[in-house]
C-alpha cells in the first residue's frame, strides 16, 4: 500500500475501504493520487466525526487510536481539496452496515473463540477491548461513522 509497484499516472480508479487509515487520509491520497491517470477517481471509505463536538466518550475512545486522525466530513473535505483533488461525492454508511456486516459477526465469532480461548490472557484482553468498542459504538453511533468519499483527480 505505501511501496506501489506501479507507474505514474496507471489507473483510473483506485478503490480502498477501511484502509486508508494505515497510510493516514491526508498522506494516502496524496501518495495515491500521482498513480491516477488524468481525471481519475479515488474511492475510499474512512472513520469520520458526524458531529462537531462528539461526546466525551467517544473522544476518548479513538483518541486511543494515534494511528487514527479523525475529523469531521468538511476537514476531510478541505483535505481533499487541498491536495488538489475534487470531493465529487460522500455519504455515511449506514449504521446497519456495522451492524449486520460487522459487528454482529464479530460478537457472535467472539462468543465462539472465548470457549476455546478462554484461558489465554492475550485473546482476553484483545476480547474486551472488542466489546468495549463495540459498546461504544452501540452508546455514540451518532458522534462517528465510516464515510464514503468518491474524489476525482483534477486535470
Amino acid at each position: 500500500m505505501t511501496e506501489l509497484p506501479f507507474e505514474k499516472e496507471s489507473f483510473d480508479l483506485i478503490w480502498a475501504e477501511g484502509a486508508i487509515y494505515i497510510m493516514g487520509f491526508k498522506e494516502g491520497l496524496a501518495y495515491w493520487k500521482h498513480f491516477l491517470k488524468k481525471s481519475g477517481y479515488i474511492a475510499v471509505t474512512e472513520i469520520t466525526w458526524l458531529k462537531s463536538s462528539p461526546s466525551e466518550r467517544a473522544r476518548s475512545f479513538w483518541d486511543n487510536y494515534p494511528e487514527v486522525a479523525m475529523e469531521t466530513i468538511e476537514e476531510k473535505k478541505a483535505i481533499i481539496s487541498d491536495l488538489g483533488l475534487d470531493c465529487i461525492g460522500s455519504f455515511v454508511l449506514p449504521e446497519k452496515a456495522w451492524w449486520d456486516d460487522y459487528y454482529v459477526p464479530l460478537e457472535k465469532r467472539l462468543e465462539e473463540m472465548k470457549i476455546k480461548y478462554a484461558d489465554d490472557p492475550v485473546f482476553v484482553a484483545l476480547a474486551e477491548e472488542t466489546y468495549a468498542e463495540i459498546d461504544m459504538y452501540r452508546e455514540c453511533s451518532d458522534d462517528y461513522g465510516y464515510v464514503f468519499y468518491i474524489m476525482q483527480k483534477k486535470e
